[in-house]
């Protein structure tokens, strides 16, 4: 004969096992919260630089890039929409093709963003669409050894979906594109040494492109 105890606590356990299996597919309203933080995680394509050196363009390998988003609520628009302040950093360590003969093909360029702005959340159920821009600064590095680094102004914007199943946890899928704006007539990633001044690029007024693909697990505060 069984056990009345062992039976109820069997069926306790299947009860909390299908609540946790059932609650992705449940929509939850985003609760109140003072701020919330997205690691990021995702793949940056693009980056080419109009040299004015030489006929062949420079150009940054496609490769992984990782980051956080920090947002904080800001206001409703309307019944079920909102905005909120964001800052966002991502940063990608990239090879370069097509460098000039005098560059180690083994030098890497890290490429980080810092952009402040916000975001717009639109009505949904358990997935809501958003859009999501900032402006600030792009900090353009070379991992060889005597190369100058350069930090210009910047920008991004984006969209995709958040998800929420709860009120305090979600999900971010979002595509966003990348801007940094070269000054006009500036040459980057120089170094000095006995053999004399070089530069990786002499660009002319000209902006970088990315495009970053990510998703990101959102946890509210």
């Amino acid at each position: 004969m069984s056990n009345p105890v062992h039976s109820s606590r069997s069926c306790l356990g299947l009860f909390v096992l299908l609540a946790i299996l059932t609650a992705p597919l449940q929509a939850a309203e985003p609760g109140e919260y003072r701020f919330s933080v997205t690691p990021l995680l995702g793949y940056r394509m693009g980056g080419d630089f109009e040299s004015d050196d030489s006929d062949a363009e420079v150009s940054l390998d496609d490769d992984a890039a990782a980051g956080f988003i920090l947002n904080a609520p800001a206001e409703a628009v309307g019944e079920d929409s909102y905005t909120e302040w964001e800052l966002y950093f991502s940063r990608q360590s990239a090879g370069i093709e097509n460098a000039p003969v005098e560059v180690d093909p083994t030098l890497d360029v890290d490429i980080s963003y810092l952009l402040l702005g916000g975001t717009y959340v639109g009505p949904g159920e358990l997935v809501r669409p958003f859009l999501a821009a900032g402006i600030g600064a792009a900090h353009l590095s070379p991992d060889g050894s005597g190369y100058d680094s350069d930090t210009v102004f910047a920008f991004g914007i984006g969209g995709g979906a958040q998800v929420f199943p709860t009120e305090r946890f979600g999900m971010r899928l979002e595509v966003r594109a990348l801007g940094a704006v070269l000054d006009s007539d500036n040459s980057i990633f120089c170094r000095s040494g006995p053999e004399g001044s070089a530069c990786l690029v002499a660009a002319s007024g000209d902006v970088l492109w990315q495009w970053e693909v990510f998703a990101g697990l959102i946890a509210r505060f």
